[in-house]
């Protein structure tokens, strides 16, 4: 099955992180030594998702000269959200709350982690974002 066109795969989420990270217009030659310093993927193969990410509205291409150069269309916490929103209505009809629960649960976190979490839930401001 395809993945769906607002959605990124394991391979786009590290080049999307690559570029988030840096903050400022990526090469794919930059990308390839971020994202990959030990050459886990081939030249062409970076090149081509970072073509598909812009297809797909998360990259901004723009030519200087000879080179691309690569930016960042989506802040990181929109596709956060969008992801998250995702999964909690795949996996547990919609709820956020059934998904954190499932994590807290399950120990995927650690107790310094719950911790953060009752803070953060305890803050007038929760949830209001």
């Amino acid at each position: 099955m395809a993945m769906p066109q607002n959605e990124l795969s394991a391979a786009e989420w590290e080049i999307m992180q690559a570029l988030w990270n840096a903050g400022a217009p990526l090469t794919v030659r930059d990308v390839l030594d971020k994202a990959y310093p030990n050459a886990e993927k081939a030249y062409t193969t970076v090149q081509t998702l970072m073509n598909i990410l812009v297809d797909k509205r998360f990259l901004k291409r723009k030519k200087v000269g000879m080179v691309n150069f690569y930016a960042a269309a989506v802040a990181r916490e929109k596709v956060l959200r969008k992801s998250l929103a995702t999964v909690a209505g795949r996996m547990f009809a919609g709820s956020f709350g059934a998904m954190a629960s499932f994590l807290v649960n399950s120990a995927a976190l650690n107790p310094e982690e719950i911790q953060e979490l009752k803070k953060l839930l305890n803050e007038p401001s929760a949830g209001k974002k």
